[in-house]
């Protein structure tokens, strides 16, 4: 499968889950959202590959640094025309959050408005 341009082996995180995570935030119906468990070192190729200024401005307002890809856990963003979804949501296999934690935060960047 490719992400952003880079081969991968993912594994889909299932709709139930995300409504399960929207449901906290919103009461809008969920999004299109593809959202893929990726193995670590794909994740931080993807990033790497995707990271751009606006990446690096959100994780100084959210954190007040730069992060690297290794404290990274997931990231969000508008998906690409062949996608079939709005918005993409890539996580690590082995992140460092709880996987429901780690979309309740993804998800409150679409919910917020930020992307």
């Amino acid at each position: 499968m490719l992400v952003e341009g880079v081969k991968v082996k993912a594994k889909s995180i299932p709709k139930s889950r995300l409504l399960k995570a929207w449901k906290t935030l919103s009461d809008e119906p969920l999004p299109r959202i593809k959202a893929l468990q990726l193995n670590d070192e794909d994740f931080d190729r993807v990033i790497e590959n995707k990271r751009c200024p606006e990446d690096q401005w959100r994780e100084m307002e959210e954190w007040g640094k730069v992060l690297s890809t290794r404290g990274t856990d997931a990231c969000v963003f508008n998906a690409g025309k062949g996608e079939n979804a709005e918005f993409m949501i890539l996580v690590r296999q082995n992140p460092y959050h709880m996987l429901d934690e780690i979309l309740v935060h993804e998800l409150s960047h679409i919910a917020n408005g930020d992307l």
